[in-house]
């Protein structure tokens, strides 16, 4: 059997949350670094409160299972939901392959989880990358609803140049070589992953000025904008880069920083996180065709097996050979209030 707490300030750099997370099918975003550095900004929010999920072994204590949430109120509703705050591409909780071997039934389930989260109108986990009916366990008379956008990833298999002819057609490649010898004409280009602190501190300021002009006028937040999400990608590079966690591209055209990409390695994946390219001076290149080559080109170089373009359905996805996964957000009413707002 289980026994539930709810931790306002959870170990994530523990060895029992490494284990956790080394046996669980849990992403790059569920990482101790990264579960680390989310609690550290969750505590510097007004209005936000942690309140993660802590599922334990009744009789010996083993963790299980951890889910991190947060508590806050949206228009008036009493909401509890994942520690995403529109940083987390893929939310998941990080359980134990043998969890729901120990769960109560449904009746003793809801009442603990009752006595251990206290009252909520509704309960999200926002960017779920799977649809897995036992997630649904979790909380009795949850659903699962189907987003209306997806993530996009790329199988990358065999050497650099095998990979690129079996996922990037023949007028494609041609059209990107001619782009190519455009911009080696135009300059040395280069490419470089970042170690030093200091140039990762300068290619973070670098990365968000570029990405600035983009979403001047788009619907759409871009949160390293932000003050307090640009101080959590700060420590998350901080502590990521040296860790092998985070890796932080730098791309020069005649050693001037052109373009900056910070994106997430782990289990053999990259995660492309945040794109940053100085377009006033490489738009007619088409530079994030040649960017995103040149850094598969060093994922398959150092072993990697996926490069994940996280989610949205930007056209140019597809001009990798990725596969579309379907995303969804997990739901569950706790009140009439929350039903109704579902």
């Amino acid at each position: 059997m289980l026994r539930f707490e709810a931790s306002k300030k959870f170990d994530f750099l523990s060895e029992e949350f490494q284990d956790l997370f080394d046996s669980s099918e849990a992403t790059a975003f569920q990482h101790p670094i990264w579960q680390s550095t989310m609690q550290d900004h969750i505590e510097s929010l007004a209005g936000v409160t942690a309140k993660t999920l802590v599922m334990r072994c009744r009789d010996s204590g083993k963790l299980m299972g951890v889910l991190p949430l947060i508590s806050r109120k949206v228009v008036g509703t009493h909401v509890l939901e994942y520690a995403n705050l529109g940083l987390v591409d893929y939310a998941m909780p990080v359980l134990h392959p043998n969890l729901f071997k120990s769960m109560p039934d449904v009746r003793q389930l809801a009442y603990a989880l009752d006595q251990t989260l206290g009252s909520y109108d509704v309960l999200r986990i926002k960017h779920m990358p799977t649809s897995n009916p036992l997630m649904l366990r979790l909380f009795p008379n949850s659903y699962m609803k189907k987003a209306d956008f997806s993530s996009h990833a790329a199988q990358l298999e065999g050497d650099y140049e095998t990979w690129r002819k079996q996922a990037i057609s023949a007028k494609e490649r041609k059209s990107r070589d001619r782009k190519r010898r455009a911009l080696n004409k135009a300059g040395h280009w280069d490419m470089r992953a970042l170690s030093d602190p200091y140039e990762v501190e300068q290619a973070l300021e670098k990365l968000r000025s570029f990405r600035e002009p983009r979403y001047r006028d788009r619907e759409a937040k871009d949160y390293i904008q932000d003050q307090n999400a640009f101080r959590f990608y700060r420590k998350l590079a901080k502590v990521g880069v040296p860790a092998g966690f985070v890796t932080i591209f730098e791309f020069t055209l005649d050693d001037a920083v052109v373009s900056v990409q910070f994106g997430l390695s782990h289990n053999k994946r990259f995660s492309m996180l945040l794109p940053g390219i100085d377009y006033d001076k490489l738009s007619r290149f088409s530079p994030g065709l040649l960017i995103n080559e040149d850094m598969i080109a060093d994922r398959i170089a150092n072993g990697f097996e996926v490069f994940d373009f996280t989610v949205g359905d930007e056209a140019y996805k597809l001009k990798f050979g990725t596969k579309a996964s379907p995303i969804y957000t997990l739901w569950h009413g706790h009140s009439m209030l929350g039903n109704m707002s579902m």
